[in-house]
């Protein structure tokens, strides 16, 4: 009678055993980082897309708007060789501005767009008015002209006329380009002044603007009044000066700022302005692209996450789950951003919120429920997702404590996976 034969034990496949599939695990999410940076570049794409789009509305509607005050501008002729002009800035304007925000749309994209009511008063002051450098200059106040405009300037209406004084005065569209100190666009009026004024000559001037964006008001009065309101309710104030009084509500928002010129502001050139312009940026109310993009940075995260939760199914629960099928899932993860991006353009940030997260827990929850076998587990990593998710939602919807939230929850994370693995024996 033969002896009996023991048959040899199975060796140990390449993957077997938590450490070498840990390293399996981990190569397959170093190779997730192609299509994770592949949908990062459709994203910045349309992105560009949606800036391009802005540019062409705002030059076919009229860009952002950062208004320079009237300006008085006055030649001067010394000897017979050199002139110039002195531009006499304003020494107080009062400038009250209504927009009307609308939003316009091409194809997929929307850009905010307003009409503005720019009302402006003030006073010149040209006492003691004289050229720098040039003591002997003579000013030619016969021709003197009121200049106001922007790079971007397009009016709404009709050109409005000035009121200088006691006088009004028909308005023409276009400024001569003295200068690369001149704003590219605006309005011009010539007042025919027959001598120097001896005191303040008051101005008022009601402008209809149209423009995108923004609507600002350049420094150079000596002191500057300034008011805003619309009905927009996700403003952003610009400028090195927050208005001192504002107020947002959901139906819109009203700002004041109240400034006061550098030295003598008045006498200063255009050129000589340096500090940006006091007024807002019109918001959108969800960046739909700002949005996606960051959401886009927590992919790596996630699927890093399920992979974990996946490993701790094998580890805890016994089961075993083939590398390819930890590549399934992580596609499935990747595709939320390309999801989120795509379903936001036509229907808006939240509603593809909602609907990318639907779909990438149906997929992965039925995959793993098919990869397990075990209803039990695949609702757990439905809850892992859901919980992943949510998170980010919350994330997403804080500005200054983002980085603490993630930071703990992720800190958090790491101490549960430390808890439920400490008992695994890892060589």
């Amino acid at each position: 009678m033969e002896p009996e034969r023991k048959e040899a034990a199975p060796r140990p496949g390449l993957l077997d055993g938590p450490t070498p599939k840990l390293i399996g695990v981990g190569l397959v999410l170093l190779a997730m980082l192609v299509p994770h940076l592949m949908i990062g570049g459709v994203i910045e794409e349309r992105e560009a897309r949606h800036r391009e789009v802005q540019a062409q509305i705002g030059a076919s509607w009229g860009g952002p708007q950062l208004l320079a005050a009237p300006i008085l501008a006055i030649p001067w002729t010394a000897g017979e060789v050199r002139r110039g002009r002195i531009y006499l800035q304003p020494e107080r304007l009062d400038a009250a501005v209504e927009l009307a925000p609308q939003t316009r749309r091409r194809g997929l994209y929307e850009v905010p767009v307003f009409t503005a009511t720019a009302r402006l008063e003030g006073r010149f002051n040209p006492a003691g008015v004289a050229v720098p450098q040039e003591p002997g200059a003579v000013l030619h106040w016969a021709e003197a002209v009121v200049i106001t405009g922007s790079q971007a300037f397009r009016l709404a209406g009709d050109v409005p006329s000035l009121r200088l004084g006691e006088a009004t005065l028909p308005g023409e569209e276009g400024l001569p380009r003295w200068d690369d100190c001149m704003p590219s666009r605006g309005v011009i009026w010539q007042p025919r002044l027959a001598a120097a004024p001896e005191g303040p000559i008051p101005f008022a001037v009601t402008l209809p603007l149209r423009g995108s964006q923004r609507f600002g008001v350049l420094p150079g009065p000596q002191r500057l009044n300034l008011t805003m309101a619309a009905a927009w309710p996700t403003p952003s104030f610009i400028g090195d000066d927050l208005p001192e009084q504002s107020s947002v509500e959901e139906w819109g928002f009203t700002a004041a700022w109240s400034q006061t010129g550098e030295g003598a502001a008045a006498r200063r050139t255009l050129c000589g302005r340096h500090a940006p312009a006091a007024g807002v940026e019109l918001l959108e109310a969800v960046p739909t692209y700002r949005m996606v993009n960051r959401a886009s940075k927590y992919a790596m995260l996630f699927l890093a996450l399920s992979f974990v939760t996946y490993t701790l199914f094998e580890l805890l629960a016994g089961l075993r789950i083939h590398i390819v099928q930890y590549a399934m899932l992580g596609c499935s993860v990747v595709m939320f951003p390309l999801l989120l991006l795509a379903i936001g353009e036509p229907l808006g940030f939240a509603a593809a919120y909602a609907a990318s997260t639907l779909l990438v827990m149906a997929q992965a929850s039925l995959f793993t429920a098919a990869v397990t076998g075990r209803r039990a587990l695949a609702g757990a990593f439905a809850g892992v997702l859901a919980a992943q998710f949510g998170f980010l939602y919350v994330v997403l919807s804080l500005e200054a404590y983002a980085l603490l939230v993630g930071t703990l929850a992720l800190f958090t994370v790491l101490s549960v996976v430390m808890a439920l693995t400490r008992r695994v024996r890892w060589g």
